[in-house]
C-alpha cells in the first residue's frame, strides 16, 4: 500500500501541492469565498451564463416536468426527448450529420477514444492537449505518439513514418492552459493528405469564438468551417454554455457506433433531462444575444491592450484564456495568494496540469468583467 503521508510530505516540498475553495455563491464575475468577495477570474463561464435568470427558468420548470435524476442509462430508460432535442440542435447548428450527449468532457474524450481503439490505429496528439484526451488514448489499445506543441511540421514527419497504419490526429482547437488556437485548417489539410481521421475538442472554443454573428460561435465558426474535414467534433456545456455535459458530433455512423461502444455512455447514468432542456435554453440563447461574445471580445481586447502598454509580460493568446509564465510552482503560488489578498481570485496552474518549469498564472476573462475589475487586475499584475 502506499505510503500517503510520506507522498503528501513530497507533494508539500515539491511546492505541487493543491487546496479546494469553498465557493459561497453562483458563478459570476463576483463570489464570495469565507463570506468575503473577490473578483473571479477563474472560471470558464466565459459568456457569464451560469447564473442566467432565463436558463435557470428552463431548468426548474423542466424539473417539475421531468423530475431531477434520469434514474438510468441512455440505453436503458435514461435517454429522453430533452436528449434528443438537443442532439438535433448541435447536429444542426454545427452541420454534422449526427451528435450524442453525454455527461462530461473528460468522459466524452475517453469514451471516443476507448470505442474506436484497435491495436493497428495510430493516434497523433499535441504535447500540450487537455488530460482527457491524452488519458484516452493511454487507456484504450491503440499506439500513442505526441508531436511537438503546434508543430505541423514534427507531425507531418511522425505521419511520414507510419504509412501501414490507421491514423488519427486529435487536438484542443483552444488550448486549455495556454489559450492559444490551433490551426484546425492546416490540420485539416494534413488529415486529407495523410488519409487520417482528424478529431477537435472544443472544449474552450464552443460558444466562445464568434466571427461571424449569425452562425453558433466555435472554432468552425472561427475557421469558416464548411471545408474542413472534421470527423469527430467534442463540445462541453460546462463552460461559455454555463450548465453541464458533454457530446460528440460527426457521421450517423460515428455516433450510431459510438452508441454501441463508448463504455462511459452505455454505463453512465444519463444526463439529467432538465439539464438537457436547460442546456438547449443556453444554447437559443447565444444564438440570439450577440452582445454576450462582442462584450467578451471587447473585455479580451481592453485586457490585452492595456497589458501591453504597461510592459505586462502576458503570453500570446485572443482568447479569454490569458496567461503568465513564471515557471516556479512557489513563485505563481505566492502571487495567487497576494492577488487573493487583494481582492482577485486568480489561478496557479502548476506542474502536472503544465510541465515542469512551466508554472503560470492563469486569467479567464468573461463577458461578465467590466472594465473597472479588469483595471485592478492590470493595477496589481503591474507591480508584481
Amino acid at each position: 500500500m502506499s505510503n500517503y503521508n510520506q507522498e503528501l510530505k513530497d507533494i508539500k516540498k515539491s511546492g505541487y501541492y493543491r487546496d479546494r475553495l469553498i465557493i459561497q455563491s453562483p458563478q459570476e464575475s463576483i463570489i464570495k469565498i469565507n463570506k468575503k468577495r473577490y473578483i473571479n477570474f477563474s472560471s470558464n463561464n466565459y459568456l457569464n451564463l451560469s447564473n442566467n435568470k432565463n436558463i435557470k427558468r428552463a431548468i426548474v420548470s423542466k424539473i417539475q416536468k421531468l423530475g431531477v435524476g434520469s434514474g438510468s442509462s441512455p440505453l436503458i430508460s435514461g435517454y429522453t426527448e430533452e436528449h434528443h432535442k438537443l442532439e438535433k440542435d448541435l447536429s444542426k447548428i454545427l452541420n454534422f450529420e449526427s451528435a450524442l450527449v453525454m455527461n462530461s468532457g473528460y468522459l466524452a474524450n475517453v469514451g471516443l477514444a476507448n470505442a474506436i481503439a484497435e491495436k493497428n490505429i495510430i493516434i497523433f496528439q499535441d504535447r500540450l492537449n487537455h488530460n482527457s484526451i491524452i488519458e484516452g488514448t493511454r487507456l484504450s489499445t491503440s499506439k500513442l505518439i505526441r508531436y511537438n506543441h503546434n508543430s505541423y511540421a514534427d507531425l507531418e514527419k511522425k505521419l511520414a513514418n507510419f504509412k501501414k497504419y490507421k491514423k488519427i490526429i486529435y487536438t484542443d482547437s483552444i488550448f486549455s492552459m495556454t489559450g492559444e488556437i490551433t490551426n484546425i485548417p492546416i490540420l485539416s489539410s494534413i488529415a486529407k493528405k495523410y488519409d487520417a481521421l482528424l478529431f477537435v475538442d472544443d472544449a474552450h472554443g464552443f460558444g466562445v469564438l464568434r466571427e461571424h454573428e449569425n452562425i453558433f460561435p466555435s472554432c468552425l465558426n472561427f475557421f469558416h468551417g464548411k471545408n474542413l474535414k472534421i470527423d469527430a467534433y467534442i463540445g462541453t456545456f460546462g463552460k461559455a454554455v454555463g450548465t453541464f455535459g458533454s457530446f460528440v458530433a460527426g457521421s450517423k455512423n460515428l455516433i450510431n457506433f459510438l452508441v454501441q461502444k463508448s463504455k462511459p455512455y452505455v454505463y453512465s447514468t444519463a444526463l439529467p433531462a432538465a439539464l438537457a432542456g436547460a442546456t438547449r435554453e443556453s444554447i437559443k440563447l447565444i444564438m440570439k444575444t450577440k452582445t454576450l461574445n462582442r462584450t467578451l471580445k471587447n473585455n479580451i481586447h481592453f485586457f490585452r491592450k492595456n497589458a501591453t502598454e504597461n510592459k505586462i509580460n502576458i503570453n500570446e493568446s485572443i482568447t479569454p484564456i490569458q496567461t503568465i509564465t513564471y515557471g516556479c510552482p512557489r513563485k505563481v503560488k505566492k502571487i495567487q495568494n497576494k492577488a487573493f489578498e487583494n481582492g482577485l481570485f486568480i489561478q496557479a496552474i502548476r506542474y502536472p496540469t503544465v510541465p515542469k518549469n512551466k508554472d503560470l498564472l492563469r486569467i479567464n476573462l468573461t463577458s461578465g468583467h467590466n472594465l473597472k475589475q479588469i483595471e485592478k487586475l492590470l493595477n496589481f499584475l503591474r507591480y508584481i
